[in-house]
């Protein structure tokens, strides 16, 4: 039988191998659960559950909504260079790309941002590409700015918060160092020039500190709203318990593995909590609210919103 001409019989070993990472990634992700479920206690997760307080739980949604048009600002910002978008468009954008980065694996929300402004505006994939990594190492300087000062000085901490902090400053600075190179060239090759033309705010140091300054409350209203959840909880922890879970939550939850960050993210709380004394229970109990105040409010509102879409 003849084979259509589109239809290649030997996929590329990238295609062959990645439902073998899917799965190796599903792997660990299920031990890691099992480990954690084994000393949860059921009786004591549903007193934990049936405690919560709904009005903290509201507060902690609204301040995810605050959150996400930090966000959207910082995007707005770096994309300047490249497109001018009006502030209502891009709160909407940035609704429904977040929504689909909350709810589908792989960092979807990162390809439909592409893909819409390339549909809509024709920006070119690699511009659209350099911008979100731009905007990445922006948050991971203002996640240091905001954690490095309170954390570091608390002693007792575990091992790995001191080289977390130190692997993400690295990180940052060589991708801040790399931008900076990319962006510097005057005539640049013409297969990196659209990828070039997406850096264009590092040469505007005026509207990369705004961004990154915005950044800076974005994160802050980010440990506001995990504040919120951890008293609707009745957690009583100083704030540095806050910025611990989430550091742990974004060291987890940064290599996408399963639609939603489901499991990695509430591992991920359990872990910054336990420093603290806060039992297993407790520690899933907020990291389960916790994604739930990140998650809901803007899944709701992107379905709401789902003309922006579909209909442009």
């Amino acid at each position: 039988m003849m084979l259509p001409a589109n239809l290649d019989p030997h996929p590329p070993a990238r295609s062959r191998k990645k439902p073998y990472f899917v799965a190796g990634g599903y792997l660990v992700l299920a031990v890691s659960c099992y480990a954690f479920a084994r000393h949860i206690d059921g009786g004591a997760l549903v007193r934990a559950l049936s405690q919560v307080r709904p009005v903290g739980l509201a507060v902690a949604c609204l301040l995810t909504l605050a959150q996400l048009s930090c966000r959207a600002i910082v995007f707005r910002t770096l994309l300047m260079p490249v497109l001018w978008m009006p502030w209502l468009r891009m709160q909407r954008f940035m609704l429904a790309t977040s929504a689909a980065t909350a709810l589908v694996p792989g960092r979807a929300g990162d390809f439909m941002r592409a893909y819409l402004l390339k549909r809509d505006d024709n920006v070119a994939v690699a511009s659209t590409a350099a911008v979100t990594a731009l905007e990445k190492t922006v948050e991971v300087m203002a996640m240091l700015l905001v954690l490095v000062p309170v954390l570091l000085p608390i002693r007792n901490l575990p091992g790995w918060v001191g080289k977390s902090l130190l692997v993400s400053a690295a990180l940052a600075a060589g991708l801040l160092l790399v931008t900076a190179v990319v962006a510097s060239r005057p005539r640049p090759p013409r297969w990196l020039a659209s990828f070039n033309a997406g850096l264009a705010i590092v040469k505007r140091p005026s509207l990369l500190g705004r961004a990154l300054l915005v950044s800076v409350a974005s994160w802050l209203l980010d440990l506001a709203c995990l504040l919120a959840v951890m008293h609707a909880v009745g957690v009583l922890v100083p704030a540095s318990a806050g910025l611990l879970v989430l550091l742990a939550v974004n060291l987890a939850i940064a290599v996408p593995v399963v639609p939603g960050n489901l499991g990695t993210f509430e591992l991920g709380a359990i872990a910054g909590l336990q420093p603290f004394g806060i039992s297993y229970e407790v520690g899933l109990t907020v990291g389960l609210l916790y994604h739930l105040a990140q998650v809901i409010p803007i899944a709701l509102l992107a379905l709401l919103d789902s003309r922006f879409v579909v209909d442009r």
